[in-house]
C-alpha cells in the first residue's frame, strides 16, 4: 500500500510540474521571445503551441484522477465535513483546481479559434489579436492559480 501511495503522489506531482512548467515555458520563453521578434503568429510559434495542447489534457486528467485517489484514501478525509484546517485547505484546493480546469478549457478554446482563423485568413485581423491576448491572459491566470494551489497543498502537509 505504501508503494501505491508513493506512486500516486509521484504521478500527481509529475502532472502538476509538467502542466505548470509547460505553461510557464510558453508564457515566459516562447511567447515573450515571439512577441519581441514580432513572430507571435508565425508558423513555428503556432506549431509549438499546438503541440502543447495534448499535454494540457494529459496533465489535467492525471492531476484530477490522482488527486481524487489521494483524497479518498486519506484517513483525514470525511465527506463534506470541514472541522479541521486540513479539510478546509482541501476544499480551497479543489476550488482552485476547478477554476484552473475552467481556464485551461478557455486557453485551449482560444488557441483552437486562433488556429482556425489563421488557417482561413491571409491577413491578421483584430479578432485574432484579441483572441491571442485572451489566451495569454488565461495562461497567466492558470500560472497564478497553480501557484496558489501549490501553496495550499504545501500547507496541507
Amino acid at each position: 500500500m505504501d508503494f501505491l501511495l508513493w506512486a500516486v503522489r509521484s504521478l500527481h506531482v509529475f502532472g502538476i510540474v509538467v502542466w505548470f512548467g509547460g505553461l510557464m515555458y510558453q508564457m515566459v520563453a516562447t511567447l515573450s521571445v515571439a512577441k519581441a521578434e514580432g513572430l507571435e503568429f508565425a508558423v513555428q510559434t503556432i506549431h509549438e503551441l499546438r503541440r502543447f495542447v495534448p499535454f494540457i489534457w494529459m496533465c489535467l486528467w492525471t492531476v484530477l484522477v490522482t488527486g481524487l485517489a489521494l483524497m479518498l484514501f486519506n484517513p483525514k478525509y470525511m465527506f463534506l465535513e470541514f472541522k479541521d484546517t486540513w479539510s478546509i485547505l482541501l476544499a480551497a484546493k479543489q476550488g482552485v483546481f476547478l477554476v484552473l480546469a475552467f481556464f485551461s478549457f478557455g486557453y485551449v478554446r482560444m488557441f483552437v479559434r486562433i488556429d482556425e482563423m489563421i488557417g482561413t485568413q491571409a491577413e491578421l485581423t483584430a479578432d485574432v489579436r484579441m483572441y491571442f491576448q485572451r489566451m495569454v491572459q488565461f495562461g497567466k491566470v492558470n500560472i497564478a492559480l497553480g501557484i496558489i494551489g501549490i501553496l495550499l497543498a504545501s500547507a496541507m502537509m
